[in-house]
């Protein structure tokens, strides 16, 4: 079997390129057959990787790059389920590997190697997979200003995440949805976000679907209606550590459910944040897709949600 490692360059301000010495020393003078691919562009990933699978050559990819990288990939994979993937966290958010543990777990090279692969659920979005999550709303917002605030020296995913947070509070706050769920009922209303889950972390370590499991095979997803600025305010810490659904607000204002499908319409084109990468949609369309990929756990670490 051959190892390849997906380097974005650009990934956490240029510590992706880094990592090219370190997968050599780790890896000279074993018995690991080894290649590393160096991206060129948005969306070169996701074409090498499908291209290499087509081959019918028997491969491991590791994705030393962000969330935005990790998606690419697995999108790449479409149709291979069976090919197994690991990411070594080299972006800013670094989110969906906190569902398995701490960022530092998935940095040693022979640990991933000889890691163990389990299957994991995608949401597929509009044609597209969605790994970790899809916010719209104020979370979206506040993702859009916290990726300005990443590009200064010294701002971690944390800290530009609370920054964003801080800008958007000064704009009015609201969006209409309309959702038609599985059982075909609707609801339409004025809600502060929308969050649609397949694991627990956005904005480099918010837990905003604490209840998330990746291989359930069911979406969660987290509507919050309209509060006052004073009261989000006050409710943001337990957001970040994932114990506002125990709160009076959060069990009063937020509805939290598990789908396996769902519709979404806005009136107008609005942001969407999908795997840390931001566009805009009118309508979009999600269902589960179980199993749809192999992620691997490094050696020594367990096997998570």
């Amino acid at each position: 079997m051959e190892h390849i490692f997906i380097i974005n360059p650009c990934a956490g301000q240029g510590k992706g390129a880094k990592m090219i010495h370190v997968i050599e020393e780790a890896l000279e003078g074993t018995a690991y057959e080894y290649s590393i691919y160096i991206t060129k562009a948005a969306g070169d990933a996701e074409r090498f990787v499908r291209e290499t699978c087509e081959s019918g050559r028997e491969v491991r990819f590791y994705v030393c790059g962000g969330d935005g990288s990790f998606h690419e990939v697995v999108n790449g994979l479409k149709g291979f389920p069976q090919v197994e993937v690991g990411l070594l966290p080299m972006g800013t958010g670094n989110d969906f590997v906190r569902n398995f543990g701490k960022k530092r777990d998935f940095l040693d090279i022979l640990s991933q190697v000889e890691g163990k692969s389990i299957p994991c659920d995608v949401i597929e979005l509009n044609g597209r997979y969605v790994v970790n999550m899809a916010n719209i709303g104020f979370d979206c917002e506040v993702a859009a200003k916290a990726a300005e605030w990443k590009k200064k020296p010294l701002v971690s995913g944390p800290a530009a995440y609370i920054m964003g947070i801080l800008s958007e509070f000064a704009k009015p706050m609201g969006n209409r949805m309309s959702f038609r769920w599985a059982d075909g009922n609707t609801m339409t209303g004025k809600y502060l976000l929308c969050t649609i889950a397949n694991g627990s972390f956005c904005g480099g370590g918010f837990c905003s679907s604490p209840e998330a499991a990746l291989n359930d095979g069911l979406m969660d997803v987290g509507i919050v209606q309209m509060i006052p600025r004073r009261k989000f305010v006050g409710i943001l810490p337990k957001y970040k550590t994932g114990t506002y659904l125990d709160t009076n607000l959060g069990k009063e204002k937020v509805l939290y459910r598990k789908y396996n499908k769902l519709e979404l319409a806005v009136a107008e084109p609005t942001h969407i944040c999908i795997d840390g990468e931001i566009s805009k949609f009118t309508y979009l369309k999600a269902e589960m897709v179980p199993q749809a990929f192999r992620f691997i756990v490094p050696k020594g670490l367990e096997a998570g949600k």
